[in-house]
C-alpha cells in the first residue's frame, strides 16, 4: 500500500515538473510555408597542370553591355584580362562574345589545353551541345566550336556566380569605361584582391532553397 502511494506521488511530481519545463521551452514548430536554406561553399579552382583556365562573364547597364574574360594558368597565375563594350546587346550575346574572345586570346598566346568556365547555364549547355542553340548566338557558338577544333583539349564547366566573381568584377568595371580593356598585369587593387583570394582558394557561401 505504501509503495503504491509513493509511486503515485512520484508520478504526479514528474507530470508537474515536465509541464513546468515544457512551458519554459515550448517545442519549435517550423512554419509549413518556410523553406530551409542549404549552404554551399563555392571556390574558384586552379586548372590541372598543363592547362589554362578561361573565365568569362558579362554585364549590362541601361545604355550598353560589356563582356570580359580572364586567363590564368595551372598554378593560378594571372595571364591576361580583357573586356569590351558591345553596345546594346542581350546578356547571352555578351557572354558568348566574351567566351569566343577568350578562346581567341588563348590561340594567340599558343595555349592548347583549355578549361572554360562561366556562370551562364544556357551558354554552357549550348556549347556542350546539350540544348538547341538559341538563334541569337548561333554564329557565336559556331565560332566557339571552330576554336575547339584548334586545341588539343577543351573542357567546359559551369560555375556559380560566387566562383566567377573576378570576371564579374571585370565586366562591371568595364561598364564605367565604355572602352576596350586589355591588361597583361593587374592594374586595379580590387581585382588584385579577388584574384589573390581565388589563388588562395577562399570559399564563398552560396545559399539556395
Amino acid at each position: 500500500m505504501i509503495t503504491l502511494i509513493i509511486a503515485k506521488k512520484v508520478s504526479v511530481e514528474w507530470r508537474i515538473r515536465h509541464k513546468f519545463i515544457h512551458s519554459l521551452h515550448p517545442p519549435f514548430h517550423q512554419h509549413p510555408t518556410s523553406r530551409c536554406k542549404k549552404t554551399h561553399w563555392v571556390t574558384w579552382r586552379k586548372p590541372q597542370e598543363g592547362y589554362i583556365k578561361i573565365n568569362f562573364d558579362g554585364s549590362k547597364s541601361s545604355s550598353h553591355a560589356v563582356g570580359g574574360f580572364i586567363l590564368r594558368n595551372w598554378d593560378g597565375t594571372f595571364i591576361q584580362v580583357a573586356s569590351c563594350s558591345l553596345g546594346v546587346a542581350s546578356i547571352l550575346v555578351v557572354e558568348a562574345t566574351a567566351m569566343r574572345n577568350g578562346l581567341g586570346a588563348a590561340v594567340h598566346a599558343s595555349y592548347t589545353n583549355i578549361h572554360l568556365e562561366g556562370d551562364n547555364q544556357i551558354l554552357i549547355q549550348a556549347v556542350q551541345r546539350r540544348i538547341q542553340v538559341p538563334w541569337e548566338i548561333q554564329t557565336l557558338v559556331e565560332d566557339i566550336l571552330a576554336y575547339f577544333q584548334i586545341y588539343n583539349h577543351v573542357s567546359v564547366y559551369h560555375i556559380f556566380r560566387e566562383g566567377n566573381r573576378a570576371t564579374e568584377w571585370l565586366a562591371k568595371y568595364g561598364l564605367n569605361l565604355c572602352s576596350i580593356i586589355v591588361w597583361h598585369q593587374v592594374l586595379h587593387r580590387d581585382l588584385y584582391c579577388i584574384l589573390r583570394e581565388d589563388y588562395l582558394g577562399r570559399p564563398l557561401e552560396r545559399r539556395a532553397t
